[in-house]
C-alpha cells in the first residue's frame, strides 16, 4: 500500500488525545484533591503556547458532580486551535483542519509531561486509568445514501429485499449509525470506529469517529510509555484509515 502522509483535502474535523485518571469519593462523585491547585499551574506552565483561557459552562457544576469532563480550555488563539483541555480526571489536547501529526505528536507529549511534572506525589495520586486517540471525519453524502457511502469506506450494510417485500417502505435509506469494536494489537486495548449521518458545511454528511482506547493494566501509566503508547495508535489509526479509503476518495482527498 502507498505510504502518505498528509492529504491536501483531509476529512478530518477533529483530532482528539485524551488521559484519564482516577479519583477519590463515593460512587458517582469524583474527587481530585489536586484538581483545584493544577489548574492555574497548567496555565502558567503552557501559557506561551495556548494563552487563551476559557471557562467552561461545566465549571458551575460542583466539582465532584462533574468528573471526567473538560471544565478549562486553553486556546493557541481566541476561538483557535489547537487547544488543551482540563477537568477533574482528564486532559486533551485537541486539534481541527490545521492538524498534523508532527506537529499534534510533540505537543501531546509536552502536555503530558508538564501533566506529570506539576501533579504532586505522581506515583501514588495519578492512577492513571484511561488514554486514548480519536478522530473524527466527516463528508458530504454529495447525493450518495448513508448505506453507498459506507461502502465507499469499505463498510458493507446489507438489508435484505425481502425486507422490502411489503411495498411500505422505501428502499432508500436515509440515515445510519454503525459501531464495531474489535481488539487492538498494537497498541493493546481497542480499536472502535462508528459511522452516523450528520452536517457539515450546511450539507448532509458521513460522520466517523475511528478510536483506539486502552483500559486499565494496558493503559500506560508514565510519560515515556505514554508517548511511545501514542505513537503505536496513531500508526494503527493510519494504516486503517488509508486502506479504507483506498481508491475513490483517496483519488478525492488527496
Amino acid at each position: 500500500m502507498e505510504i502518505i502522509k498528509n492529504l491536501s483535502s483531509k476529512p478530518l474535523v477533529e483530532a482528539i488525545f485524551e488521559l484519564r485518571w482516577g479519583l477519590d469519593g463515593p460512587p458517582g462523585i469524583g474527587i481530585d484533591p489536586y484538581y483545584q491547585m493544577l489548574i492555574g499551574q497548567m496555565f502558567a506552565a503552557i501559557k506561551e503556547d495556548y494563552p487563551q483561557w476559557e471557562r467552561l459552562p461545566t465549571v458551575e457544576v460542583p466539582e465532584g458532580f462533574a468528573p471526567f469532563m473538560p471544565h478549562h480550555r486553553f486556546r493557541a488563539a481566541v476561538d483557535g486551535w489547537p487547544l488543551v483541555q482540563i477537568g477533574p480526571g482528564l486532559l486533551t489536547v485537541n486539534d481541527t483542519e490545521s492538524y498534523e501529526w508532527e506537529s499534534f505528536a510533540p505537543r501531546c507529549a509536552i502536555v503530558v509531561d508538564t501533566l506529570f511534572r506539576l501533579y504532586p506525589d505522581i506515583g501514588d495520586n495519578l492512577r492513571v486509568f484511561e488514554i486514548s486517540l480519536r478522530y473524527l471525519d466527516a463528508d458530504p453524502l454529495q447525493g450518495l445514501s448513508p448505506v453507498d457511502f459506507l461502502r465507499n469506506l469499505k463498510l458493507n450494510v446489507d438489508v435484505e429485499k425481502s425486507l422490502f417485500g411489503g411495498g411500505r417502505i422505501g428502499e432508500t435509506s436515509l440515515g445510519v449509525g454503525l459501531s464495531v469494536s474489535y481488539p487492538a494489537l498494537r497498541p493493546k486495548g481497542l480499536f472502535q470506529i462508528s459511522c452516523n449521518k450528520g452536517r457539515k458545511h450546511d450539507q448532509d454528511a458521513m460522520i466517523w469517529e475511528t478510536q483506539v482506547i486502552s483500559r486499565g493494566s494496558d493503559a500506560p501509566k508514565q510519560p515515556e510509555t505514554i508517548n511511545s503508547w501514542l505513537h503505536e495508535a496513531h500508526d494503527t489509526v493510519h494504516d486503517w484509515f488509508f486502506r479504507q479509503i483506498d481508491g475513490a476518495l483517496l483519488e478525492k482527498y488527496r
